[in-house]
C-alpha cells in the first residue's frame, strides 16, 4: 500500500546541557557517540526533535546518530524526515562508521553483507556491514545506496529501512519493521542535517508497515532538467587518491580513470536530465593512499542560468 505525500508537521527544539554526558540512551555507543545526536519523540501531538549538543558526528565528519521515541498510544510504522542532503548515504553508516576516524565501537547487531570474503571486519567505511533486513521490508527491496551485494545500506537500525528517497536526497522515510510499539524506542543512522532547525519530521505513519512512495519532491511540470556533464575529481596537493566514490543525488556512479601527461585522472558522469527545478549535490569521497579519507560536495542548480563559482571545489 503506498504512503502518500505527508506535510511537514511543526516541531519543537530543545537542546540538551552540554555537560551531561549522554543524554539520550535510545541509541547505543557508536564511533564517537556515547548515545543519540538527535531525538525523535512521537506524541499523541506534534513530534519533538533534541540534540545532545555534547554528541558530534559519529565518524567526527558528517553523519548522525538518531534516536526515535515512541511516547504516543500508537505503533509506528513510517515516519517521514526531511533536511538538506539527509539521505545522502556515502557507505559510512553506523555499521561501517570509518574507525580510522573515530574510536568508539560498529552498531551492536552489524554483520557482513551476505557473500562477504570470510573474516570482513565491520568498522571502515565500504558498505562492507549492516543490520539483516528486517522482517517487513518488501521482498526483492533494495535500499537506496546499498552496495553491489546487499539489500541494506549499513545506515539502518535493528528494525528500519528505507525508502521514498528524493532525488536531491533531501527527504525520505524511515518504516520501522515490526511496528514501533508505545513506550518502545529505536536508533538509525542519517546524514547530519546542517541544523538542528532545519531537521523537519513529517506526519508519523502509525498501522503496519507500509512501501513509502515519494515524499517531497518538487513538481517537474514546469521545468525538467536537460543537464549532463562529465566532472574531474580535484587532487589537493600532498596526496594521492587510491579510491574515489561519487554520489549523484544520493546514487553511486561510475568513476573513470585514464592518464593525462603521464598523471592520473578521476572523472565521473552527472546526469541531471529529467529532474525538476532544484538544488542537487554530487557527493565525492575519497581514499588516499596514506589511508586517510576526505570528502567533499558540489551544488548544482537546475532549470536555471549557470552559475560561476567563486572557488575551486575542495575535490
Amino acid at each position: 500500500m503506498a504512503l502518500g505525500i505527508v506535510a511537514l508537521a511543526a516541531f519543537a527544539l530543545a537542546l540538551a546541557p552540554a555537560d551531561a554526558g549522554a543524554v539520550f540512551t535510545q541509541c547505543p555507543p557508536v564511533g564517537s557517540d556515547t548515545g543519540c545526536q538527535f531525538l525523535i519523540t512521537v506524541t499523541n501531538g506534534a513530534p519533538t526533535v533534541q540534540q545532545d549538543p555534547a554528541q558530534p558526528p559519529y565518524e567526527q565528519s558528517d553523519d548522525s546518530l538518531i534516536g526515535v521515541q515512541n511516547s504516543s498510544s500508537k505503533a509506528l510504522a513510517a515516519l517521514p524526515m526531511s533536511a538538506p542532503g539527509l539521505f545522502g548515504f556515502e557507505f559510512d553508516g553506523i555499521c561501517n562508521p570509518n574507525l580510522s576516524s573515530s574510536t568508539g565501537p560498529v552498531a551492536p547487531g552489524c554483520v557482513p553483507a551476505p557473500g562477504a570474503p570470510p573474516g570482513t571486519v565491520c568498522g571502515p567505511q565500504n558498505g562492507t556491514c549492516s543490520f539483516p533486513k528486517p522482517p517487513g521490508q518488501p521482498a526483492g527491496y533494495t535500499e537506496p545506496g546499498a552496495p553491489s551485494g546487499n539489500t541494506q545500506n549499513g545506515y539502518e537500525g535493528p528494525t528500519t529501512w528505507f525508502s521514498a528517497v528524493s532525488a536531491d536526497s533531501s527527504s525520505g522515510t524511515v518504516n520501522f519493521s515490526p511496528t514501533l510499539g508505545p513506550g518502545k524506542s529505536t536508533f538509525f543512522s542519517l546524514e547530519a542535517p546542517p541544523s538542528l532547525q532545519q531537521l523537519m519530521i513529517g506526519t508519523p505513519v502509525a498501522g503496519k508497515p507500509s512501501f513509502g512512495s515519494v515524499v517531497g519532491l518538487p513538481s517537474n511540470k514546469k521545468c525538467v532538467s536537460r543537464r549532463k556533464f562529465r566532472i574531474r575529481i580535484r587532487q589537493p596537493g600532498g596526496i594521492k587518491i587510491q579510491t574515489a566514490l561519487v554520489f549523484v543525488n544520493g546514487s553511486k556512479v561510475k568513476v573513470l580513470k585514464r592518464k593525462v601527461f603521464r598523471k592520473l585522472r578521476h572523472t565521473a558522469g552527472v546526469n541531471l536530465r529529467g529532474l525538476p527545478l532544484g538544488t542537487f549535490k554530487v557527493r565525492i569521497v575519497v581514499l588516499t593512499t596514506d589511508g586517510d579519507t576526505i570528502k567533499g560536495t558540489r551544488t548544482y542548480h537546475t532549470c536555471t542560468k549557470k552559475r560561476k563559482s567563486k572557488r575551486p571545489p575542495k575535490l
